[in-house]
């Protein structure tokens, strides 16, 4: 049986055509696709002390020993990587420019970079609310006479534009040489790169210029105890197994031109999403018969997973700090058939959770899934109109999903910190007439809306066979029932049914407000946390005998509880069990 042995591998790309094939790291086994930096020559750049170093190549990332260093920046990165709290109030005008608080006062020969951003969806009125689904990137050209900043619109990258996405947002600049001004950034061109050294630390430098660090199209091929950092994996044969591997710095900051013409919003599998050919789609499953187990995935730009292949297990996986880039993009896409995700946390996300597939944008939508026993945690960090788990059909004529969410638990999907937010942060989405999906057993903690079911089409295009039934909704405001397709929907006939589910309120309202609208038997609300055992300790069993008896039958199942939790079994485990995962 091949062996790695204990040691940092620069230079070694994993590239696997071979089948049977099995490789078990010994001790600490790196793979990067970084290569050392060497010597580097002071300079001085923006009035700051430097180093640099001519090179002729790109360079995706770079770090100093185990330090990630960040791309140059304006303003300077204060926060997590998943919050905008310092992100700038800016404007879009009509014709495209973009002016930024204080932007010509510091950078008046600004002539590279992208600016970043959020801006107001789809609405020309310059006041409207932030409801962007992804960010905009857009290549900068300079700044002009008044100061704001002039970007090549025709490259811009997903988000919205023109008519789309004037008034008002939020962004920043990246990658720009104009903005390199504090301790820990870098910046290149293609031909040099520069940085500025970490304040009170010196160390060898590393430059990632290769995408992956493995790529295998043999079939049954195992990877263990393998650590991946800044680089990522493409698997295209089958039975291909990772255990106890760790993906940290998966995907780097990319600019990707929107290139389909006929979508005026810009929204593409390649901007928005991401795909294998760029690096953005994280670590890349194409083969059948994947499994990943007791693996960490940590640290993207983009995506942390995306799982084209059928039959996948992944089991007691950690995904988080994922989706910097703001794009639509998840912990997981779980879009092949027959998979089953159990028992893993995703955590610190600037989208969603995981996400099931877009029949339209991606082609592919997951059926026969199973996701059970996960925890979800801190979801629509960076964009709404998203939540802890989603999936969109586009329409209610295709193929049932026959898919199961059932005994997870999410915590926290209340969209960004800062900005005014009319897009939903959800718990359960189901969106555009989707069609076959079981929901039950789940507990939704502090969420804009615990579930979201989107009703976009009439008659046969409308969604049919969607029960929610036995969840428990703990701190949430609402659940949502609605049609945003005003012109084509003439009523809401979707098949949707609510069954023996449990709101627990701070506040008085009324939760099922949208009951006289859907199939709404036997649910119930308390104002009164006593009515389980302790929810701020996770605790949801129930403590009353209207929910541990006042349940009813469910699709022939004989259930004799409210909420969540059955009082015979009470709470189950759930999440990943970290102390089974590779260290950083």
């Amino acid at each position: 049986m091949p062996f790695l042995w204990a040691g940092l591998y620069d230079k070694t790309l994993l590239d696997i055509h071979q089948s049977n094939v099995t490789l078990i790291g010994q001790g600490r086994v790196v793979i990067t696709g970084s290569d050392e930096a060497g010597y580097m020559l002071p300079c001085v750049e923006n009035g700051r002390t430097c180093l640099k170093k001519s090179i002729n190549t790109t360079v995706y990332d770079v770090f100093m020993g185990g330090q990630y260093l960040l791309p140059a920046r304006f303003p300077d990165k204060t926060f997590p990587m998943t919050s905008n709290e310092d992100w700038k109030e800016s404007f879009i005008g009509a014709n495209g420019t973009i002016r930024i608080h204080d932007i010509q006062q510091n950078f008046p020969e600004l002539s590279d970079g992208y600016y970043v951003g959020i801006h107001g969806g789809f609405k020309t009125d310059q006041n409207t609310n932030l409801s962007s689904w992804y960010s905009i990137t857009l290549p900068i050209k300079g700044i002009d006479k008044q100061g704001s900043i002039c970007v090549n619109a025709e490259k811009a990258s997903s988000g919205f534009l023109g008519k789309y996405g004037r008034g008002n947002g939020l962004g920043y600049i990246i990658g720009a040489k104009a903005v390199l001004d504090v301790p820990g950034e870098w910046y290149s061109d293609g031909k040099e790169v520069i940085l500025i050294p970490p304040r009170g630390k010196n160390g060898n430098y590393e430059l990632r210029t290769r995408l992956y660090g493995a790529v295998i199209a043999g079939n049954r091929v195992r990877l263990e105890n393998i650590r991946f950092k800044g680089a990522t994996a493409l698997v295209e044969g089958d039975d291909v197994s990772f255990v106890k591997c760790l993906f940290e710095y998966i995907s780097p900051f990319r600019h990707v031109p929107n290139v389909d013409s006929i979508n005026k919003r810009g929204q593409s599998l390649a901007s928005c999403w991401g795909e294998p050919g760029n690096g953005t789609a994280g670590v890349f499953v194409k083969g059948d018969r994947f499994v990943s187990k007791n693996c960490r995935f940590s640290k993207s730009w983009w995506c942390g997973m995306t799982i084209r292949g059928n039959n996948a297990l992944v089991e007691n996986c950690l995904f988080e700090d994922i989706n910097w880039m703001a794009k639509r993009s998840a912990g997981l896409f779980s879009w092949g058939n027959g998979n089953l995700v159990r028992h893993c946390t995703l955590r610190n996300l600037g989208g969603a959770g995981i996400e099931g597939g877009n029949a339209a944008w991606v082609g592919q939508y997951a059926k026969d899934n199973i996701w059970e026993y996960n925890y979800i945690e801190n979801v629509c960090q960076l964009i709404t109109d998203q939540g802890f788990f989603y999936v969109n059909h586009q329409t209610g004529l295709k193929r049932k999903a026959n898919s199961i969410w059932r005994y997870n638990i999410g915590k926290g999907a209340r969209g960004p910190a800062k900005g005014n937010w009319t897009g939903p942060s959800v718990g359960y989405y189901i969106d555009n007439s989707s069609s076959g999906y079981q929901v039950y057993n789940n507990i939704v903690i502090d969420a804009n809306e615990a579930i979201r079911y989107n009703d976009t089409e009439d008659g046969c295009k409308a969604g049919r066979d969607i029960w929610f039934y036995n969840n428990t909704f703990y701190k949430c405001d609402s659940i949502k029932y609605a049609s945003w397709n005003k012109s084509g929907k003439s009523k809401r006939d979707a098949e949707i049914m609510l069954i023996n589910n449990l709101a627990i309120l701070e506040e008085r309202l009324d939760f099922f407000e949208r009951k006289k609208e859907l199939r709404w038997r036997n649910n119930f609300q308390s104002q009164f946390v006593s009515v389980v055992i302790n929810p701020e300790k996770m605790n949801f069993s129930p403590t009353t005998n209207m929910l541990k008896f006042g349940g009813i039958p469910v699709m022939g199942q004989s259930i004799s509880y409210i909420g969540a939790v059955d009082p015979k079994r009470g709470m189950w485990r759930y999440g990943v069990d970290e102390s089974l995962l590779p260290e950083f």
